[in-house]
């Protein structure tokens, strides 16, 4: 489907500008500038993305606003704003969505061989995969995809435009919002990790009876897990995104519009504010509390409740200024060492370490 320069303009008119060009430009897809035909619309938000542009064919140009007087003269159309990013994302989404994955097998929306109990409803325009499994008293809202072979266990509730991928658990009485997206291999509402141990230390499970609340707009990349309450429920802000492998102990709370990248571990009891950023492989102690408008860099550890806002790394973890200077300082130790064992021969003192 081909769209026209000026209906973008039109609908976007806080968010972009045509700079150059007419209006009845017709756009056929969104593309990376190396790949991009004439009737493409590329972005360049630095000048990294500005030196691949000016080698593609792609007749139009979104440009971040400050590139604007470096932009050649021959492109024929120039759009502008102060936020490629949010172009790229907002004009998939409204003209040329993904949409190829929703019927993976032409036929029915709802696949003869999904099996759904009949006390389970489904709103209008559902697409339910083959092999799924919908249980008792399930609802399900309209225009949710329930993809192929995912399991949803009794008593889940599932609101409207959700995307449940293939292959996903959803465990009893959980609840999902309008508008999530959860990805494959993921495991919604597992038991928690939680043992007693008697006299001859045998472990004893405790059962979890709480659920899994999922807020509107939340996002579940693949391969996560997201453990149960015991007995409060384990919840999800609205908003929060969550990259692939991260696991969540039971009990866990995050709040609205916070980001966690790849590979974050969540001990039980931890609660997590709002407006957040969380690098990769993060890993967070159990029954501590952090406030909002945290931004943690990659391969933290955090074992202590921390409410201030600002940016923190490593582990102990430190302000982000600290930790890079200790980082610095870590690659000149072997040097340091060296340098303390000529102080120490010299004083005529032997060193309590010896070289293995």
């Amino acid at each position: 489907m081909a769209i026209q320069v000026r209906e973008i303009v039109e609908n976007f008119t806080d968010l972009v500008r045509l700079e150059r060009g007419p209006g009845q430009h017709s756009i056929g897809g969104l593309q990376d500038p190396t790949l991009a035909r004439p009737e493409d619309l590329i972005f360049v938000s630095n000048r990294e993305h500005l030196n691949s542009a000016v080698k593609s064919r792609a007749e139009a140009w979104l440009v971040q606003h400050s590139l604007l007087n470096q932009i050649p003269a021959s492109v024929k159309v120039v759009l502008s704003s102060t936020n490629v990013q949010l172009c790229m994302a907002q004009f998939a989404k409204r003209y040329f969505p993904l949409t190829r994955n929703h019927m993976i097998v032409e036929g029915p929306r709802v696949s003869k061989t999904a099996v759904i109990s009949p006390s389970a409803k489904l709103g209008k325009d559902c697409i339910v995969g083959p092999g799924a499994v919908i249980g008792d008293k399930c609802t399900v809202g309209d225009s949710t995809i329930i993809g192929a072979n995912t399991v949803i266990e009794p008593g889940v509730k599932i609101g409207s435009h959700c995307h449940i991928h293939p292959l996903v658990f959803v465990g009893h009485s959980c609840e999902i919002g309008n508008h999530c997206e959860i990805h494959p291999n993921t495991t919604i509402g597992s038991e928690g990790f939680g043992y007693a141990q008697d006299k001859q230390v045998n472990h004893h499970r405790i059962t979890h009876y709480g659920r899994v609340i999922l807020e509107d707009h939340v996002h579940i990349g693949a391969g996560v897990q997201i453990d149960r309450g015991t007995y409060l429920d384990s919840r999800i802000g609205s908003g929060t995104k969550i990259d692939n492998h991260c696991h969540f102990g039971h009990n866990i709370v995050i709040g609205r519009n916070t980001l966690i990248t790849g590979g974050m571990i969540t001990a039980g009891s931890a609660t997590i504010g709002s407006y957040s950023v969380f690098g990769g492989r993060t890993s967070i102690a159990g029954h501590i509390e952090l406030g909002d408008k945290l931004q943690i860099g990659a391969l933290s550890g955090i074992t202590k409740s921390l409410s201030e806002p600002g940016q923190y790394a490593g582990f102990p973890l430190q302000d982000l200024k600290s930790d890079m200077r200790t980082r610095a300082a870590l690659k000149k130790l072997p040097l340091l060492v060296k340098q303390m064992r000529q102080v120490f021969s010299k004083l005529g003192l032997e060193s309590t370490e010896k070289d293995e």
